[in-house]
């Protein structure tokens, strides 16, 4: 009897700009598999995806929020984005990312009340 070779599933985040939702992915041959939920999608579906990378520090946009294992921060400009890239890939270890996306359908604006 042949063994059969099981290769180790690659792993990718799916960013979907239509909600801002980061997701981790695990690749297989024929299917997307949510790492989280285990729901499997056809890679040739027709869904609703922004940009895949294997590196989430990818993915990050200006005026998403991040919280590292140091700091909390606000990405407000390309210049900044681009170095705060630079100490996550160099050591910074990345908590959580709010995109900006989800910041925005999550939040609300307080108004004066005419009395």
């Amino acid at each position: 009897m042949k063994k059969k070779e099981i290769g180790i599933p690659k792993v990718e985040y799916i960013y979907q700009r239509y909600n801002g939702i980061i997701t981790k992915y695990i690749i297989n041959e024929e299917y997307y598999i949510d790492v989280k939920t285990g729901i499997a999608m056809k890679k040739n579906e027709t869904i609703l995806l922004g940009n895949i990378s294997e590196n989430i520090i990818d993915l990050i946009e200006v005026e998403d929020i991040i919280h590292t294992n140091e700091y909390t921060l606000y990405i407000c400009s390309e210049g900044y984005l681009k170095e705060i890239k630079e100490d996550l890939n160099n050591g910074i270890g990345l908590v959580d990312i709010l995109t900006k996306e989800q910041y925005s359908q999550n939040c609300y604006k307080v108004e004066k009340e005419d009395i």
